[in-house]
């Protein structure tokens, strides 16, 4: 290494190279740069600054900006001075500012238009403090642009002090990690060993530079070897993409979490894809992922073009680091085409201790360590897990003013991580958790928390999620067993129209649950739309989550505290819609509580896709005018509810939230509502007259149906005979697994196939390959949650026209393969329609794919037609069933049905 400090560095580089771009920034429609030459000037230039205003060797001055140009130029300022950059989150509270600033001494401090409101307190809190300059001021921008007159550069050896990186400041005892330029220049040349970055990349800066991971990754990597850097406008993601794509970015470094939110959307995308084009299309990618890992050639990066034209057709590579990154997420990025590298370090080691490389990559492993980096793993337990420590160049000098604490981590020359993980037989590090946060069950297993949240949390419903420890008390005896707190994905929500999130949730949980060892299964989860508390890096505050949520878990049950309305909140509860609104819902059955407009209508008060249904015939009935199925379907809170409905007094209507119709409240209102039709866009989806192309498909897919179930599930149908010889009659069917709609197709004789409709999930059929199918394969593509009248009136539509329909009135696929209750939906068409009732028992399709499966079993599958009911004759059967409502007693009686046909020998 002959460049003892990072200025000797980067004036070599920018001496090699002065016209190359150093910088680029948003400016005005267009993006402005500085070259390298402009760069080394202005830094020169206030260097000359900064000596005029007293700093001198050794001086610590404050960064507090967010990240833009001025960021870097004030740092190499400082480090041509000879003085000592602390950077500091301008996010932060001024109490968490101040007492960094106070413990490190600082007497100039750099604010932006965006941090200069600490200034007012600065001299009062901070004594050391002689002044606050922003980058933004007259005085800055002209000190930055005059020619670096008398520079004359401060004699800096590899041992001195380059910057101090505060990793906490909310107490009165701050932790600043003290990094030397030997240790900021040697983790630079490993990490240049590895060929990441060259002077002909290009590194998007989307991190807080106040982060040794951004800072020596996307600040002094790049400029050190000659590469550019690209400041987005603003950190939101079609910013950031923009950046990406019109800078043609070669290198993109982020955290997991950003990672994850990616994948989930692709994920959620492919999962859409039904059956059997989904197995399709997971079978070419994990095809190519095969060629690319035997060969290196890549096929995947051209097949999904669309994917990564989102990144530019120059992005190489994506780096992640701050936390560990989803194995399933990884693999995902892989297999579409894409490399992503991954890292593992803390502040004190400058930051890298592992890394991936270009060349050979392993999922779930966060690398080989960097170049003169030595890893050792100590207590390890039976299956080698244990502490990581490590020596180097790149380790700390210490932490400031703090011997105390840094003896405690530095011990005969080893850090001491604190982080647990083992190195398989070629020297790979696999992280699985932290020391602390382990979890250790009354039963002495160890449970590692963030391996949990990756395994569960793997599913577009579950935003984010902390798993953690409670006590919880059974038969006089207390042990600890495992909840998580869970954030659910409300975007998912309300985009595809289901409203059953803690049911959706609990599905996920379940699922996951059957593949782990029991030790590892959670007791439970708790619902919240707070986002968790995170570090900036990402890392869930684990203690903090505990500290507010577990105290309040009882068997299994969670209560939240209710917290006092607001004064908006009471305002529309007096308001005329909002008493009508909080009136209705206090008389919805099973809601024995004071409902405010802050509860969350699934979640607090219960109401679930059926309720929603009696919930807009109940606000249709008090309004006398009807309600738009979106003000009630895409309602989350009773405040959704009251602003949809709009501020209408009793004989006023308000067009956003109201259609323009009389309705009677009679008795007659659900067939006054269904023989409204359904929407134009849906109309063209039913295909009441198919025409010789259907029918030739169709027969040629049910041949190709009936070959594969009875080749690999020994398929047969049995009482075919009591299917009606014309319609309209709804097959109704139970629902356990991912081939129940293709079983009953297959199932049925002859021609029948035509004049049977499927009801499917919306969800399924997002993607632009699955759309052109809807019609072929008769499907209605609807919801019973944001658009249940639009699918009620579709299904009415079909069935007043003779034709058929297949329903699972359960709604979702059973966890445990029973009968579970139907909802309302059923009971209102058959009762309106007066259509025959077809029981439909499918037996063993449960064990050949059930929803925990990711992939079908060979296992018996048979379809049993029951005999068909008279909807008349199952009301009178199901209120001597105990049934309230007539619609209620026709899902009784038609559930006992099937249940028989299930009993029969």
């Amino acid at each position: 290494m002959s460049d003892q400090n990072l200025r000797e560095k980067f004036e070599r580089a920018a001496l090699e190279q002065p016209s190359n771009i150093a910088i680029r920034y948003r400016k005005g429609d267009g993006w402005g740069g500085i070259s390298y030459e402009e760069f080394r000037n202005s830094a020169r230039s206030l260097s000359v600054f900064l000596r005029k205003e007293g700093v001198g060797r050794g001086d610590r001055i404050a960064i507090l900006l967010e990240n833009r140009p001025e960021w870097p130029l004030v740092f190499f300022s400082a480090v041509f001075t000879g003085a000592v950059p602390v950077p500091v989150n301008p996010e932060s509270g001024s109490e968490e500012i101040f007492n960094i600033l106070n413990d490190s001494g600082c007497s100039l401090v750099f604010v932006s238009e965006l941090s200069r409101g600490i200034k007012t307190d600065l001299r009062a809190r901070c004594p050391s403090v002689v002044k606050a300059i922003s980058v933004d001021s007259n005085e800055f921008q002209k000190e930055l642009h005059n020619a670096p007159e008398r520079f004359t550069p401060a004699e800096v050896g590899c041992e001195d002090q380059a910057c101090i990186l505060y990793t906490s400041g909310t107490t009165d005892e701050p932790k600043g990690v003290m990094l030397t330029h030997k240790n900021l220049l040697s983790n630079c040349y490993s990490l240049f060993d590895l060929e990441l970055v060259t002077r002909n990349d290009s590194v998007v800066s989307v991190l807080p530079l106040h982060h040794a991971y951004p800072l020596t990754v996307t600040m002094l990597l790049p400029l050190l070897c000659g590469g550019s850097i690209v400041y987005p406008v603003s950190m939101r993601g079609e910013a950031i993409l923009e950046a990406v794509r019109e800078c043609k970015a070669t290198v993109f470094v982020a955290v997991p979490r950003i990672f994850s939110l990616f994948h989930q959307e692709i994920t959620g995308s492919i999962s859409r894809i039904p059956f059997p084009l989904n197995l399709l299309f997971r079978g070419i990618v994990a095809f190519l992922f095969k060629i690319r890992e035997k060969t290196g050639i890549n096929l995947s990066r051209y097949l999904f073009r669309a994917i990564h034209g989102k990144f530019g057709r120059s992005m190489r590579f994506f780096a992640s680091g701050g936390a560990k990154l989803d194995e399933n997420v990884q693999r995902t990025f892989l297999e579409l085409g894409f490399t992503i590298l991954e890292g593992y370090g803390l502040t004190e080691t400058s930051p890298v201790l592992t890394m991936n490389s270009l060349k050979k990559q392993k999922t779930g492993s966060v690398g080989r360590p960097a170049k003169n980096v030595e890893l050792k793993i100590v207590g390890p337990d039976a299956q080698g897990v244990g502490e990581v420590i490590a020596r180097g160049p790149n380790i700390m000098k210490g932490y400031y003013k703090r011997p105390d604490m840094t003896s405690e981590v530095i011990k005969d020359g080893w850090f001491h991580t604190g982080d647990l993980g083992y190195l398989d037989e070629e020297g790979y590090l696999f992280l699985t958790g932290r020391l602390k946060e382990t979890i250790v069950l009354s039963s002495g297993k160890n449970v590692y928390p963030g391996e949990l949240e990756e395994a569960y949390s793997r599913h577009e419903v579950i935003k984010e999620m902390c798993v953690f420890d409670v006590p919880y008390e059974k038969d006089g005896t207390t042990k600890s067993v495992l909840w998580a707190l869970v954030v659910p994905n409300v975007e998912f929500f309300k985009k595809y129209g289901v409203a059953n999130m803690r049911e959706a949730v609990k599905e996920r949980i379940a699922n996951v649950s059957k593949h782990m060892p029991a030790y590892q299964r959670l007791m439970g989860f708790t619902l919240t739309f707070e986002a968790l508390p995170r570090t900036l890096l990402g890392k869930i505050k684990r203690f903090e989550v505990r500290n507010v949520y577990s105290a309040g878990i009882t068997d299994k049950e969670y209560a939240v505290e209710k917290k006092e309305p607001s004064e908006e909140d009471i305002e529309l509860m007096e308001s005329p819609v909002g008493r009508k609104v909080i009136d209705l819902l206090g008389k919805q059955p099973g809601i024995k509580k004071k409902v405010f407009p802050s509860d969350l209508l699934e979640l607090d008060l219960g109401i679930d896709s059926l309720g929603r249904i009696e919930l807009a015939s109940g606000l249709e009935k008090v309004f006398k005018t009807g309600i738009k199925e979106e003000v009630v379907g895409e309602a989350v809170t009773v405040r959704d509810l009251i602003v949809g409905a709009g501020p209408v007094l009793p004989g006023e209507r308000k067009k956003e939230g109201l259609v323009e119709k009389e309705l009677s409240p009679g008795s007659g209102y659900w067939n006054k509502t269904l023989q409204v039709l359904p929407k134009k866009e849906n109309l063209a989806r039913i295909d009441l007259a198919p025409g010789i192309m259907a029918w030739l498909g169709n027969f040629f897919v049910l041949g190709l149906i009936r070959t594969y179930f009875k080749t690999f599930n020994s398929f047969k149908a049995e009482g075919e005979e009591n299917i009606p010889s014309g319609g309209p009659y709804i097959l109704y069917a139970n629902h356990t697994s991912y081939f129940d709609a293709f079983l009953v197709a297959g199932a049925l004789p002859g021609l029948t196939r035509l004049d049977l409709f499927f009801v499917g999930f919306r969800i399924f059929f997002e993607a632009p390959v699955i759309r052109g199918l809807v019609k072929i394969g008769r499907i209605i593509p609807l919801d019973f949650s944001s658009h249940f009248l639009e699918a009620l009136r579709s299904c009415y539509y079909v069935l007043e026209n003779g034709k058929c329909l297949c329903f699972f009135p359960e709604g979702l696929r059973s966890i445990d393969g029973e009968v579970k209750d139907f909802k309302k939906g059923f009971g209102i068409l058959a009762g309106e329609t007066k259509a025959k009732l077809v029981p439909v028992l499918i037996e063993g399709s449960f064990r050949a794919w059930p929803r925990t499966g990711a992939f079908p079993n060979r296992y018996p599958i048979k379809v049993k037609f029951g005999k068909a009911l008279d909807p008349d004759e199952a009301e009178k059967k199901g209120y001597e069933l105990g049934a309230e409502d007539r619609y209620g007693a026709i899902c009784l009686s038609a559930r006992k049905a099937m249940l028989d046909l299930q009993n029969k020998d």
